[in-house]
Formats: C-alpha cells, sequence, structure tokens
C-alpha cells in the first residue's frame, strides 16, 4: 500500500517490540523512502509494545511523554492547529 499513501505518516515505536520488529520498521522506512513518501518515524529504547499503555507493566513515561508531544507537533504541523 505504500504507493498509494496520500498523506505523511507518523511512526513511533519502541525498539524492544517484537511486532513489528526493528527490522520490519527499517523495511517500512526505506519502502516509504523509495516511493518518495512524508513520513516521521521515532525509535524508542528501552520501550516495547504498548509503552502508551499506563494502566500496565508496559508503560514507559519518559517515552510516552516524549512521543505525546511529537504527536501533538506533527498534528499541528499535518493539521493546520
Amino acid at each position: 500500500y505504500t504507493a498509494d499513501l496520500q498523506c505523511p505518516i507518523l511512526g513511533l515505536f519502541g525498539l524492544e517490540d517484537r511486532s513489528p520488529t526493528a527490522e520490519q520498521v527499517d523495511q517500512h522506512e526505506e519502502a516509504l523512502k523509495a516511493a518518495g513518501k512524508e513520513y516521521e518515524f521515532h525509535r524508542y529504547d528501552g520501550a516495547g509494545h504498548g509503552f502508551w499503555y499506563y494502566h500496565t507493566d508496559r508503560y514507559r513515561p519518559k517515552q510516552a511523554m516524549d512521543s505525546w508531544e511529537k504527536v501533538f507537533d506533527f498534528f499541528a504541523r499535518h493539521l493546520g492547529g
């Protein structure tokens, strides 16, 4: 679906995640680059899948708060607000 992508994409990934793995994120990034798509990926050390899940042991406050800032910045730049 990468070739048909019509909007910028934001990716927030924990480097300890197994789905997608770091290698899969790299493959996705390469496909986006090859297709000339606008994207922004951020990878977080010490975080796995669900690092925003504040009600579980997966929660990583430092990574979650940093990534929320990136979400709001991304929205402001791409949604006009």
